[in-house]
């Protein structure tokens, strides 16, 4: 039997998503519904002007409601850029008992030891990744039931402002539907987009938004979280100046014609467009193409400098995924290949039972914390690698910690 249907709000620069959906027996996620607005409440990723993500949310959940033919009293929303913090925790604690093998209970000491490590007085912890493990000094990926007298862990702490928890509260508010949860969206394009396989070995998601993108690198669980000050809207504005047209009108040229190379007679291809002041202009497609791949190669040459500098670079045996909404300009995967060095794939959402429109790396991120979102409500706790222990305390720790 399938899941009670969660919702969720995708909330970015350039527009509102909302999803219905639950989780079948098979883990494949079912849209039963889905609603969308343009939003340009947002920039980069800060709020200017929240009266106005306020309506896009209305309308999103308004056109959900109607899909569904159900009544949305309450949503995840899905957190990224802007407000993001991350830092590393550690705690140790003693084993009694040199004889006995370190138990459950030692285990989930040392997690609510580390859980107890305090954020910036305006953050709210949202995720708690465990990094690693060590029993006497000696790195282990399990500690259960192995013998020692110290128990230390490492753990990365994702926390998010809360002024900006509060603003969008206050929107979802307004807009009639109630925050019951916030989520890293990069936890979420992780769910839908990348395999077990590909965390395990090392890979790179880079999700590449409208006003911004989000980079998270993967070994087993997220190791590093980074927003790169880039996005879509600044292809979008080179167009604008660089053609001397509108934005709304360089953004549907670059949704027409956008790619980053148009090599051979496709490149030939005539674009028409007019200027400002109505005057008719021709361009060839590569002319055009020329534009956005230099702004799409800075973009890739940021994300470079970032995981060399996060000492991951070396360490993506799987290469490097890419979703949002960029991932759709033609001919990007080869330009990242060339900038990056890495093996190059785009994202797109997996075991997704959805219409077609829905199945592209753009909707990546709200069919991935659908997932998560689902799969925490049937179950408070991801699965870990021992049996968990069936107690209060321990559903309590399932709420502070994700297990990759």
């Amino acid at each position: 039997m399938a899941g009670s249907p969660v919702v969720v709000l995708d909330v970015g620069a350039s527009k509102v998503l909302c999803l219905v959906g639950e989780v079948q027996n098979n883990s494949q996620v079912k849209i039963l519904g889905l609603g969308q607005s343009p939003c340009t409440g947002l920039r980069r990723s800060a709020v200017i002007n929240m009266p106005q993500v306020a309506e896009s949310i209305h309308t999103a959940l308004t056109e959900a409601e109607r899909s569904t033919g159900l009544k949305i009293a309450g949503a995840y929303l899905g957190m990224a850029g802007e407000g993001i913090s991350t830092q590393t925790n550690y705690s140790t604690v003693g084993i009694s008992g040199a004889s006995n093998p370190i138990s459950e209970e030692d285990r989930d000491r040392a997690l609510l030891a580390v859980a107890q490590e305090q954020v910036a007085e305006d953050q709210m912890v949202m995720h708690r990744f465990v990094q690693s493990y060590a029993v006497d000094g000696e790195p282990v990926q399990n500690p259960l039931w192995l013998h020692g007298n110290r128990l230390s862990i490492e753990v990365l702490t994702v926390s998010v402002a809360e002024h900006l928890c509060t603003a969008f509260r206050h929107a979802a508010a307004k807009a009639g539907v109630e925050i019951v949860g916030t989520v890293l969206e990069s936890v979420g394009v992780a769910h839908a987009a990348l395999s077990q396989d590909e965390r395990d070995m090392g890979v790179a998601l880079l999700d590449l938004g409208a006003g911004t993108c989000d980079l998270a690198v993967f070994l087993g669980p997220m190791r590093h979280l980074e927003e790169i000050p880039l996005g879509g809207d600044d292809i979008t504005r080179d167009l604008s100046v660089v053609l001397s047209i509108p934005i709304r009108e360089s953004e549907k040229l670059k949704c027409r014609f956008g790619s980053v190379s148009c090599p051979g007679e496709d490149g030939d291809e005539a674009v028409t467009y007019h200027t400002t002041a109505g005057r008719p202009c021709t361009l060839t497609k590569q002319q055009v193409s020329a534009v956005i791949e230099a702004r799409q190669r800075e973009i890739f040459e940021y994300v470079r400098q970032s995981l060399v500098n996060s000492s991951y670079n070396d360490r993506l045996a799987a290469g490097i995924v890419l979703t949002g909404g960029g991932a759709l300009l033609d001919q990007v995967a080869p330009l990242a290949e060339e900038v990056l060095g890495h093996h190059v794939r785009i994202g797109v959402p997996q075991n997704a039972i959805a219409p077609t429109e829905v199945s592209d790396p753009s909707y990546a991120t709200a069919i991935g914390l659908l997932r998560f979102v689902a799969n925490e409500h049937s179950s408070p706790v991801e699965s870990h690698e021992a049996d968990r222990p069936r107690n209060g305390f321990a559903h309590a720790l399932g709420k502070l910690f994700n297990f990759f």
